[in-house]
């Protein structure tokens, strides 16, 4: 099987890509080069919102497991027509010429962002999809887009809940909250949390995500959506506390305002994917050491 990896160079991708290229023949492509060294002569750099390029890329490939996206909430809301190209403009460029050339799978990554603030938890897929910034929209608009084609290329999507890994990045500054954390008592500073501490998140190591990804692109069914969580809630100030007691930091976290928008809860209803014979075997404490330890 010939396998292409949009975002090959990002955090979730480059793992998806090393995972495929043990086992079938797969390239990645990514706007930017790709940090792995492993794995850079495999990953073609080049710009999705180009048709002429898309085409190309896309040609002799039977699945197309789609990762490439603008992932900051934050720069959504500063330039959402620059997230709107990146994660809608280049869904359909992709979806379109699968279906020219007849790819056999496209597995399209989208976001629990899609739900928005959940009006019940665990949030399962049937949950209404609400939306709160321009990111959420364009992850949406993506997920209708693959429904449309469904008809005539067999799509899955897969909504992730908060990912983590070795490759986060502490510098980029939209980094997720386990990166900041680590980031800070690194540096022998407490964590920062907004709010009080007890909203919850459904933190998933990324390994767990790859192995629904291989599970999804083998089994997933056409036109469904997978949510990819643990299904088990941790406050934000469980998790600091977890990464002080790992840095050995005997403080306590600080606490700033709460931030606009923030969501209160958010865990995974994984039923659907569990049919599919998915099982997380994230242990937050374990993976969290490990990540420590490399950094």
């Amino acid at each position: 099987m010939k396998i292409l990896v949009t975002g090959a160079s990002g955090q979730i991708g480059s793992y998806v890509l090393e995972r495929f290229v043990d086992n079938c023949d797969a390239i990645g492509v990514d706007l930017r080069r790709c940090p792995i060294k492993d794995l850079r002569d495999l990953v073609l750099q080049g710009d999705l919102r180009n048709c002429e390029f898309v085409r190309k890329v896309v040609r002799d490939m039977d699945a197309v497991v789609h990762l490439a996206a603008q992932v900051s909430v934050e720069n959504s809301w500063s330039n959402p027509v620059y997230d709107a190209g990146n994660n809608i403009i280049s869904t359909i460029n992709l979806l379109k010429a699968c279906s020219d050339v007849e790819v056999s799978r496209f597995v399209y990554i989208s976001s629990a962002a899609v739900y928005g603030n959940p009006q019940y938890v665990p949030v399962d897929e049937e949950h209404p999809k609400n939306p709160i910034s321009p990111y959420g929209v364009s992850k949406l608009t993506g997920e209708y887009y693959c429904r449309v084609f469904s008809d005539r290329i067999h799509t899955v999507t897969i909504r992730p809940f908060n990912v983590f890994s070795a490759r986060m990045d502490p510098s980029n500054p939209y980094s997720g909250v386990i990166a900041k954390f680590i980031s800070r008592v690194k540096q022998k500073l407490p964590p920062v949390i907004y709010g009080d501490g007890n909203q919850t998140r459904d933190f998933i190591h990324v390994r767990d995500v790859v192995d629904f990804i291989e599970i999804a692109v083998k089994k997933g069914v056409n036109g469904g959506a997978y949510n990819v969580g643990t299904g088990r809630e941790t406050s934000i100030q469980e998790l600091a506390e977890i990464i002080m007691e790992i840095a050995g930091i005997n403080s306590r976290p600080v606490f700033d305002k709460p931030r606009p928008g923030d969501i209160r809860r958010s865990c995974a209803d994984i039923s659907k994917a569990r049919k599919l014979g998915f099982e997380p075997k994230t242990d937050l404490r374990r993976d969290l050491d490990e990540i420590f330890e490399e950094w």
